[in-house]
């Protein structure tokens, strides 16, 4: 099944338009008629079901005839990403969080991060496949934050989980969580320093580990979030 993406504001009195990019792969690619079904997300919770009214390469029209609303995933999952200098790495990183249902990302510069900047444009561009591939309908956020503190400020009432190699026992089980937040933290190419290491756990998180294996930072995301959804 093919969903496509429509913002709200897109969404209005019973129809929907898909513009630019989504049109231009219903028309083009899926070769849709007048007449053919269409299901739409907003990335707020909405799926819509409805049938094409017209069609152009630019702009497709729907009228929609039946919706629902998803609630949010519960524990909200957010995740914490130190920037990957290559951005294939980071791109990759981000899909594959996405389609495993982190609801936030955010990307922090931290002591070992190499400076680079990021398209946000892209990461973007790239969420919102990543949620259609995956037939998820809320849209997570991306957002860039300077260090590391300002990104852990925004969530102190969240419950933070770190990966760290480091970890000789484990004796945390994903299940123990009662937080409606959890935040799953993972560093830059070099992992986090010790001094970040101890304001964490002096902040309260948990370490985790990925394993005796040293991982890159795309391969500990898919790792620490599949981990956490198999428990």
């Amino acid at each position: 099944m093919n969903i496509y993406y429509a913002p709200p504001s897109q969404i209005n009195n019973g129809f929907a338009e898909l513009l630019d990019q989504e049109a231009k792969h219903i028309s083009k690619v899926m070769r849709a008629r007048e007449g053919d079904r269409l299901t739409i997300v907003d990335g707020q919770g909405g799926r819509y079901q409805g049938s094409i009214l017209m069609i152009t390469n630019d702009a497709v029209q729907v009228k929609i005839d039946k919706s629902e609303n998803v609630p949010p995933s519960d524990p909200r999952l957010v995740l914490g990403m130190g920037i990957i200098k290559k951005r294939d790495r980071l791109e990759f990183a981000v899909e594959k969080a996405i389609e495993l249902g982190v609801s936030e990302i955010g990307l922090f510069r931290s002591e070992r991060t190499i400076k680079k900047n990021v398209r946000m444009d892209r990461l973007e561009s790239i969420a919102v496949s990543a949620m259609k591939q995956s037939l998820q309908v809320w849209l997570p956020t991306i957002t860039m934050y300077h260090t590391l503190d300002d990104f852990l400020a925004s969530y102190t009432q969240a419950e933070w989980l770190v990966a760290h190699e480091k970890v000789e026992k484990q004796d945390h089980s994903f299940t123990d969580t009662d937080s409606d937040t959890v935040l799953l933290l993972v560093g830059p190419e070099g992992g986090f320093s010790p001094s970040e290491i101890d304001k964490l756990t002096d902040g309260g998180a948990t370490t985790v580990s990925l394993g005796e294996n040293r991982l890159r930072t795309e391969t500990a995301v898919t790792a620490f979030l599949s981990q956490f959804l198999i428990q």
